[in-house]
């Protein structure tokens, strides 16, 4: 027969032992309890989680491991094909290249030839002028000259006397010594005069006055005038240039001779050029040419 006083006991036991409220004297034990009932569950549930993620994640992941270390090998391997595959093909293209292709040359280049060192004549001086210093027929013609290279009369200086100058003697400004020839060419008359000076100073001054008196005095005479047209220092040490201008006095034709004169060391050289008819043509050329000869004349044979 049940009772009634124990079932009261046992139902405020169970009561007590499942309530939460404060103060009973088994809170602390209840609560233990319940916390390691929670931990178990927690962690059955976290295992039963990863074991489920283990079967399904783990799969997938194991294409990327051997992505990186198999698919390195498998890289490598590929690697190794493709050269023996590359070399393969280039054995096939050497065999299959036709043989009959022409080779070329080696291109042999030749070395620079040296040229030979130019002499350059002493042009110091001082030079003495004689008839060997003069142009010859043979050195007219190589320059290009032409015509029967007769001797028409006895040579002199031509450049005429200005400024009160007596003579072209004292126009030159009385020079030690000259020696002067002509020649008749193909459409005139060529005369070729050497003066010779005590020093270098002394032509250069004689020349200088030429210059000067030409622009300061250019009328000689009512038939003839002198214009002086420039000077540089090519061909010797100095050249100057003049152009005289001559009046016929029996029909008043107009001839004009072209007249060089060229220092070298203590040397002037007077090369002119005399028309048949009113000009020569190429005069400035024909006489700068003429006058290059005379002065390498000086310089051998001075």
């Amino acid at each position: 027969m049940p009772d009634p006083l124990r079932e009261r006991f046992d139902a405020l036991r169970s009561a007590v032992e499942h309530t939460d409220s404060a103060g009973l004297h088994d809170v602390r034990a209840r609560r233990t309890r319940r916390a390691r009932t929670r931990v178990a569950v927690a962690t059955a549930a976290s295992v039963a989680a990863l074991a489920l993620a283990g079967i399904v994640v783990l799969p997938q992941l194991a294409p990327d491991n051997s992505t990186t270390a198999d698919g390195a090998a498998m890289n490598d391997g590929d690697a190794s094909r493709g050269d023996e595959a590359a070399s393969g093909e280039d054995q096939v293209a050497a065999e299959q290249a036709p043989t009959d292709l022409p080779t070329e040359e080696p291109v042999v280049e030749e070395p620079p030839v040296e040229e030979p060192p130019v002499e350059v004549p002493d042009v110091t001086g001082p030079f003495t002028v004689s008839a060997d210093s003069l142009l010859t027929w043979e050195d007219i013609v190589a320059v290009g000259e032409s015509g029967p290279g007769t001797v028409p009369y006895g040579a002199t200086l031509v450049f005429p006397g200005l400024c009160g100058a007596e003579n072209a003697y004292a126009q030159y400004s009385g020079p030690d010594h000259v020696v002067a020839k002509a020649w008749v060419i193909s459409d005139g008359v060529l005369t070729q005069s050497d003066l010779q000076y005590e020093s270098d100073q002394q032509a250069s001054q004689a020349l200088d006055r030429l210059s000067v008196d030409a622009q300061a005095c250019p009328v000689v005479n009512e038939f003839a005038s002198i214009e002086y047209v420039g000077s540089d220092s090519s061909v010797g040490a100095e050249i100057a240039f003049f152009d005289m201008r001559l009046e016929s006095g029996e029909n008043g034709s107009i001839s004009n001779v072209e007249i060089t004169v060229t220092r070298i060391a203590n040397v002037l050289v007077e090369v002119v050029l005399r028309p048949d008819g009113s000009a020569v043509s190429d005069a400035d050329d024909r006489s700068r040419a003429l006058a290059t000869a005379a002065v390498g004349r000086v310089v051998a044979f001075g």
